[in-house]
């Protein structure tokens, strides 16, 4: 029961948590909690107990080019979205994802702190680049909208965390950040309520993947020395600290004249 509360319950419930707060609060907040490694965390989780904390370790450092790689992600479906559908869009950017993840393959043999630092300014590069999410109204949510998503990303993570560790520490880390809840929320967003809707979700999945990634960093530091129970406890705190920043940002209200209260918030930079 535990192993499929984090495999599958705890990741598919963090998409329903993340649907209705992009309903509610705007697509910006939604990508922000979008970031939080509900998927994540729980792979290196497994990993650590089921092979070794070593193993986890290395699957961890390898994951940051994968972090950055979901951030390339976002970045390439924010700027696609308004020229083609979905099932195009989602293409284009699983293999931006794709490349950027090989190209940071060698990063495993560089050590953590710059395949981290790598991680950063990739992340931050995307963000820059992105283009600006326009204000946009909510729209009714439809009934089937919420299991509809949840179905899928269950999917997704069933094959992740069941295909993972049987191909090595550095497949492991790439699954482990492969696009599975940002990916859900922008092809679902783009084909139910826009590309302008679905660029502000992608503006605040890179607000997040700051926090993703440091996550990735503390659990590949202190892992192996501390034990899983300190490590983990650790990267849970910097989440905690960094994502709250970035719910802050993305908070912030952006008015023009003539705008009224009922508009959404957006992200900042």
């Amino acid at each position: 029961m535990v192993d499929l509360f984090f495999k599958i319950v705890l990741p598919v419930l963090m998409i329903g948590i993340v649907t209705v707060a992009a309903h509610r609060w705007g697509p910006a907040v939604g990508g922000v909690l979008g970031a939080v490694p509900s998927k994540g965390g729980p792979i290196l989780l497994f990993l650590a107990l089921e092979v070794n904390p070593q193993f986890a370790a290395t699957a961890a450092v390898t994951a940051l080019g994968g972090a950055a790689g979901c951030g390339v992600f976002c970045l390439v479906y924010a700027r696609v979205c308004h020229r083609t559908n979905w099932p195009v869009a989602g293409l284009i950017s699983y293999g931006a994802f794709l490349v950027v993840w090989a190209a940071m393959i060698p990063m495993e043999n560089w050590g953590l702190v710059p395949a981290f630092v790598a991680t950063v300014v990739v992340l931050v590069a995307s963000r820059r680049l992105l283009p600006t999410a326009p204000q946009t109204p909510k729209r009714k949510m439809a009934r089937s909208d919420l299991p509809v998503r949840m179905g899928a990303g269950a999917a997704m993570v069933v094959f992740v965390t069941t295909a993972g560790p049987g191909f090595g520490a550095t497949i492991s880390g790439m699954l482990t950040t492969i696009p599975t809840v940002s990916a859900v929320m922008a092809i679902f967003t783009h084909a139910q309520e826009g590309p302008d809707r679905t660029v502000g979700v992608m503006r605040g999945m890179t607000h997040g993947l700051l926090g993703f990634g440091t996550f990735l960093a503390v659990v590949g530091a202190t892992i192996v020395p501390l034990g899983i129970v300190p490590a983990f406890a650790l990267a849970l705190s910097a989440v905690v600290v960094v994502q709250a920043v970035e719910l802050r940002s993305a908070f912030k209200v952006h008015r023009a004249p003539g705008l009224d209260d009922a508009l959404l918030p957006e992200a900042a930079d």
